[in-house]
Formats: C-alpha cells, structure tokens, sequence
C-alpha cells in the first residue's frame, strides 16, 4: 500500500448518468488521474477529501451477477471474464475513521497505512500546502483490494462509492437500486465495519423499498439475501418474518447433496452469528415435531391397548382397521417407509434407502390434513387417526405461525438469548453419568432429562397463538421437546365428538 505526490495535469470527463458498465461510468462528473504514466478513473466524494483510496475491484470467472444485472449476461455470451476495474475516491480521512472502524485502524498509527498519511501530511504542511485544497493528483494514496468471494457480484465499485458517500452524509447515486445492490452494500458495510451508519441510512432511506416476494422454493438465494439485509439493519419484523419462510421451505444448503465449490460461497448462503445453524436446528425441530403426531397414533393402534373406546365386538377389528389404513395413507403419501427385518448395510448402492422430508412444511401440514374419516362401518364415526391428528396439526400451525421465526432484541444479537440450540456450557446442559443397573447391564444417563411435551395441558384453543410473547414461548415449549404425548380431550363444546367417548350418530 502506498501513497504518490506526483503531479501530472488533471482533465474531466463528463459522462451520462448510468450504473457500471466497463468501462467505468458513474453517474457524477469523474477525473482520471495519471498513476504511473496510466489514467485511473477517480471519484470525488468530497471535494475537499484529504486522502486517496486506490480501490482494485477484482472479479473473476465465478461472478454470476452484475450490477447492472444485464453486464453478466453480455460477459458470458462473449466469454471474457468480467474487467477487474481500479478507482480512486478521494474522501476525507477523520470521516472514515468515525463511521468506520476498519479505517480507524487502517489509517490510524497502529498500521504502515497510517503512518504514510501522516509523513505525507508533514511534507505537505512544509510546503505550505492544504490536503483539502490542493489537487487529487498530490494526496496520499493508499490501496485496498477488494475480492469478489463474498458477493460473486461484479461492478461493486458503484456500490462501495455509494457506501463512501453515505458515510460521507450524502445519498447513494446508483440507480435503479436492486435488491442485489442492497446486499452487496450489507456485505460491504459488515467487512469495512460501518454498519450503524448504513444501518440508519437503510431505515431513513429504503424503508418503503419493495423486497421481491419470494413465492417458492426457487428463489431461495432471494430471500437468504432479504434475511441478511434485515438482520444487519435490525428490520426486527421482517427479519422475523423471513427467517420463517426459510425455516417452512428448507434449504437446497441443508439437504447434504453435492454442490459446485463456489454455489455457497457468497455471505448470504452463510449466515452470521450462528444464524445459518439456528434455522437449520428450527427446521428439524420442527418436523421431528410433526413426525411424533403420526408415530404415536401409529404406535396406540399398534399396542395391545383397546383404542376403540365403544366396546361392541367390533372394537377390536376397528383398531386393526384402523392401523391398516393409517400405513396405507402414510405410505401412499410417502410419509412412511417399510423396511425390511434383514440387515442391510448403508453402503450397499442396490438398496434404496428412504429420503428425509425436504419439501415445504406448511405443504406437509396441508398434507396430513387430506386423512380421511375411516369408518369399519357405520357406527363408528369418531375413530382413527383423522380425529387424533387434526387438534394437533392445529395446535402445530398456530406455534409455528406465532413463533417459530427468529426475533430480534434492542441488538440483533439478543436473538441468541432464546436460542433452540441447547449451548455446551450453558446453564441448562448437564454432564451425563453412569449408574450400575440391574442385570450387569450400565444404562447411560444423561443429566439434561429430556422435556415431555404434554398437549392436554396447553391452553385451550382460543387462546393459541394470541400473543407474541405467549406465542414464542409455546412455540419454543413444543418444538424443543424430547417427547411429545398428543392425547388430549376435545374442548368443552365438542365434548360430544370426543375421539375417546364417540357416541353414535
């Protein structure tokens, strides 16, 4: 990194008020200055800036956007990799330093940076010379390479200038501003650490900008992008409101296939402070939740115990019938696989083993819903899974729209405080220890006893899902459980339904 006295004559060029496309144009009248015999387009931030960022924006083969978003397309039909432009922005030096503490570090005594500045700033005073008077070509200038692993975006260079001017007290020039260019200024603000800054402007400026709707699973990195924005911007709501579309519709990150090295290497695809883990943990949480209602209404039917509770002769072939349509709808739906009592090793390629659950919750709910009334015959109107299974996906929805989405605090780092994921070290988690059991064998027993969800205690269904606050914390009750017990008697007015004591029609 260095900075340059030499003088050389400066000349502007005026160009049309558009977005990058190479070469350069940004939408301000723009200098070059000669550096090493080379005109290099220049920025003027502040007329009276005192220092020269000699920014090299470099991009490679795995950029797959573009601002503006046609320049990728033109790039790939010509086969060329994107340019890797170079900038000068003259800004001011105590400006920097305030809004961000990347550059009061940088530029301060601690570093080599900072210590050219100041030498310069001698010379210039021995000369009698003002930093913030004289011409661009005479400033100190100090370079930063900036790489394009975490955005994969090219024609960063009018966002970062857009960056440098809001820190600056001025207002961004690029236009139209996409909902890429606002990730990329995210991205930006969180590596050169000025995001309270940009975080106001966002909430002063783009407060009734329209964020694409996300309508299915296709436009996943859309909607990752939009949970980045809200959460370095602390849009609580918003934030709340996406993290629970991702945590409903899964990840194409989460499934474990084998994807290209670079498809998950830009920021948003890898969410901060634990975030991506977090909505990963809520996912499975979440299903497992759902997977128990099934797995015990199966389990009831396929015990000894009598759940036909009208005591005809037939009771007992109800059951039987019962269970044989359950397995019958779980499978056709391919909620539930069979598999065989012989050994199979999981390496053995021949065997098919059967797929987790990848699709959209709100979609499997709908799903589990379709359960017919299963009737052995006339009478018995009130048995089966139909009954059992509807309170309960009832009860699920309401938790998941009421809390399943991650909420921010005063900080967007409070969210860590009602975590699901139980922490090692943390108060909660307790060492496992080891007592003789009977017979010689040693059961394992984990400290940390596992929580039983019982559904015939939750509140009645009126109140399900009232409030916010009751709503997380019953939303977090029944979806960290380590067991679930789903019978549960029907509410006062449709005692006369009730799944245990059916009456006759």
């Amino acid at each position: 990194m260095v900075y340059t006295t030499k003088s050389s004559q400066q000349f502007a060029a005026i160009y049309q008020p558009r977005l990058m496309p190479p070469p350069l144009e940004i939408s301000e009248v723009a200098s070059s200055i000669l550096v090493d015999e080379k005109p290099i387009p220049a920025v003027e931030i502040r007329s009276t800036g005192d220092v020269i960022l000699d920014v090299s924006f470099e991009n490679t083969y795995a950029c797959n956007k573009s601002i503006p978003s046609d320049d990728i397309r033109k790039w790939r039909m010509s086969k060329t990799k994107p340019p890797s432009p170079r900038v000068l922005y003259r800004v001011r030096l105590e400006t920097l330093k305030k809004n961000s503490k990347y550059f009061q570090h940088l530029l301060g005594p601690t570093f080599a940076e900072g210590g050219l500045i100041k030498e310069a700033y001698t010379r210039l005073a021995e000369a009698n010379l003002n930093p913030t008077e004289i011409e661009a070509e005479k400033l100190p200038r100090i370079k930063i390479v900036d790489e394009d692993v975490a955005t994969k975006t090219a024609g960063r260079e009018s966002i970062f200038g857009d960056m440098l001017r809001i820190m600056h007290g001025a207002e961004h020039v690029t236009k139209p501003i996409t909902l890429n260019c606002l990730a990329v200024l995210v991205v930006m603000a969180d590596r050169y650490n000025t995001m309270p800054t940009i975080a106001r402007y966002f909430q002063r400026t783009f407060i009734n900008f329209k964020y694409p709707v996300t309508v299915d699973k296709k436009a996943e990195e859309t909607l990752r992008q939009k949970i980045l924005i809200f959460y370095h911007t602390e849009q609580a709501l918003r934030f709340a409101s996406a993290t629970r579309e991702l945590i409903l519709r899964g990840s194409s990150k989460w499934l474990g296939v084998e994807e290209a090295a670079t498809d998950f290497q830009t920021a948003w695809w890898d969410l901060p402070d634990g975030l991506e883990s977090e909505l990963a943990h809520r996912r499975a949480c979440v299903l497992r939740t759902i997977s128990s209602v099934q797995m015990q209404c199966l389990a009831l039917y396929a015990s000894k115990e009598r759940q036909c509770r009208l005591g005809y002769e037939s009771s007992g072939p109800c059951d039987s019938f019962q269970l044989g349509e359950m397995i019958k709808f779980l499978t056709k739906k391919d909620l539930l696989s069979l598999i065989p009592f012989q050994a199979v090793s999981p390496e053995d390629s021949e065997y098919i083993w059967p797929d987790a659950y990848n699709g959209d919750i709100e979609a499997l709910i709908i799903l589990l819903r379709q359960c017919p009334s299963y009737q052995i015959n006339k009478h018995h109107t009130h048995c089966g899974l139909r009954t059992k299974l509807l309170p309960a996906l009832e009860y699920i929805k309401s938790c998941i729209e009421a809390g399943v989405g991650i909420r921010l605090g005063r900080s967007k780092l409070d969210w860590s405080s009602d975590s699901w994921v139980v922490k090692d070290g943390s108060k909660t988690a307790k060492k496992a220890f080891w007592v003789p059991g009977q017979g010689g064998n040693d059961p394992d027993i984990d400290g940390s006893k596992g929580r039983e969800f019982d559904f015939a205690k939750a509140k009645g269904k009126s109140t399900w899902g009232m409030s916010e606050l009751g709503g997380e914390k019953a939303s977090k009750t029944l979806f960290t459980a380590a067991r679930w017990n789903w019978l549960r008697e029907p509410e006062p007015e449709d005692r006369s339904k009730s799944m245990f004591r059916p009456t006759l029609d």
